[in-house]
């Protein structure tokens, strides 16, 4: 059935399509999770809550399961669907939640507000190779955007801090990060290369959403190799993510 994980997941489920069907100007879907967890969903971004609730398309290919009360660090977590669904879906511990759009990290930070206290943590600044200050440019001049980066030249221009991974894992204490998911349009890269192995190590399992730039070395077959000489094992995923983890 297309609709089972919808109403797996959430108790009225009839706002989905209530949205979906434009019988509702509202512009925020408020969603109850039979967790006993609410998240609001603004329009723009249903189809993106859709993936992540309906579709489970960071645990469709999982290869480890992610053991309850872990740390899950959520690398452009948008307005916070992901980080919602590690606390309802895989019982996250804590869920370290990084966003630079000023726009979306409003949205995040709502929903953090619904997370149990304590258990979703949203964070302004982006992961970059290095602590400072960058250049983020939003997708969207308006409302909430899906394609904010630190790379593109298109869109409205924010400064935004940035941190590392290192300073990360440090600041939080994370001897073991149990899941870490990345979408970063093409800050992956970057990240990951300049992480050092102790923090690599730290890592237990990861999905990536790779945007290949096709110029060596921010390339897909380039960062799948990097991370096999790191000790990764990769499987290849739908909507171009990727899957690292070691079994150690």
């Amino acid at each position: 059935m297309r609709y089972a994980n919808l109403v797996k997941h959430i108790s009225n489920w009839p706002t989905y399509f209530a949205f979906k069907y434009k019988l509702t100007n509202a512009p925020v879907a408020h969603f109850h999770l039979r967790s006993g967890i609410d998240v609001k969903v603004p329009r723009e971004v249903l189809h993106e809550f859709k993936e992540v609730f309906f579709d489970e398309a960071y645990l469709n290919g999982m290869p480890l399961p992610v053991p309850p009360g872990g740390t899950v660090i959520d690398i452009g977590a948008n307005i916070g669907a992901f980080s919602m669904f590690a606390i309802h879906k895989l019982a996250a511990g804590r869920v370290i939640a990084f966003e630079p759009d000023p726009v979306n990290f409003a949205h995040l930070s709502a929903n953090a507000a619904l997370a149990p206290a304590g258990r979703l943590l949203p964070l302004t600044s982006a992961i970059a190779e290095a602590e400072g200050e960058m250049t983020f440019h939003r997708g969207n001049d308006g409302g909430v955007s899906t394609s904010g980066s630190l790379l593109s030249t298109k869109g409205q221009k924010v400064t935004v801090k940035t941190t590392t991974l290192l300073d990360t894992f440090d600041r939080f204490g994370i001897d073991s990060c149990a899941f870490l998911k990345m979408d970063c349009e093409g800050a992956e890269y970057s990240i990951l290369y300049s992480a050092p192995d102790d923090v690599l190590r730290r890592i237990r399992q990861m999905v990536i959403e790779v945007h290949d730039q096709r110029q060596s070395p921010r390339t897909r077959a380039d960062l799948k190799a990097h991370l096999v000489a790191k000790g990764f094992r990769l499987k290849d995923g739908m909507h171009d993510l990727l899957w690292a983890w070691r079994e150690d």
